[in-house]
């Protein structure tokens, strides 16, 4: 595939992918308008990896041109600006695909959590650990602005940042039409010693979670801690 074919078929997949997001309708049944929201959200993952496909071979195509104009800068037969040209095309492409894998993980994050709206509701201080779940109703009035705490306990008790994958409100929660501004996503098996500490520690703290041990209704959803309350006020998805 020349540049030109791989810059058009990036093109085309955009523009597909911003027609899948529109909404259909407002959402009326719970149920119904999850299955909706859900499949309007695969099709825009499909349509991401579709992109991400082009952008890598692009990537690869602009690699070749790169490597190519170097050797001849090597042999004096072109001059160095062309060589900055196609390494700022490199860098370029692969800062799109960096951002396209954060869109498809923000995608996947917020799939999860559409689909699991259809549990029943737990009541005040409720906890339940099924094959594919492991809820708590907590009471512990906590917003975003909280993460700190939980941030502060990870990093004394491992070592390491809290690997927080989405905070507050993502442009995925806007499309489905959920408000995520007062939770948090953390990209920990719930499982493995650093998923059942942070667990450990929400529920000690009061505070409401969401675990989930993998994937969901074959969606191409990961593991992860969602802090906070569901995300269950369902307005119009923009």
């Amino acid at each position: 595939m020349s540049s030109a074919a791989a810059y058009f078929c990036i093109a085309a997949v955009i523009t597909a992918i911003f027609a899948t997001v529109i909404p259909a309708q407002a959402a009326d049944p719970r149920g119904r308008a999850s299955t909706e929201i859900a499949e309007r959200m695969k099709t825009s993952r499909e349509g991401y990896e579709r992109l991400l496909a082009a952008y890598e071979e692009q990537l690869k195509i602009q690699i070749a041109e790169y490597a190519r104009r170097k050797k001849l800068y090597q042999d004096g037969e072109l001059a160095e600006v062309y060589v900055r040209m196609a390494v700022r095309d490199v860098v370029r492409t692969r800062t799109n695909i960096t951002e396209i894998q954060r869109w498809i993980l923000e995608d996947d994050l917020a799939l999860t959590e559409a689909v699991a709206r259809t549990a029943p509701p737990l009541g005040k201080g409720g906890y339940e650990d099924s094959a594919l779940l492991v809820r708590y109703n907590g009471q512990t009035a906590w917003s975003v602005s909280d993460a700190g705490k939980i941030e502060s306990f990870f990093l004394a008790r491992f070592g390491r940042a809290l690997p927080v994958s989405a905070r507050g409100q993502t442009a995925a929660h806007d499309r489905m039409g959920f408000d995520h501004h007062n939770a948090m996503d953390v990209a920990l098996y719930p499982d493995s010693e650093e998923g059942r500490a942070v667990m450990q520690y929400l529920k000690q703290s009061g505070i409401p979670f969401i675990a989930f041990r993998g994937k969901i209704a074959g969606s191409a959803t990961g593991a992860h801690i969602h802090i906070g309350k569901p995300s269950l006020r369902l307005a119009s998805p923009r």
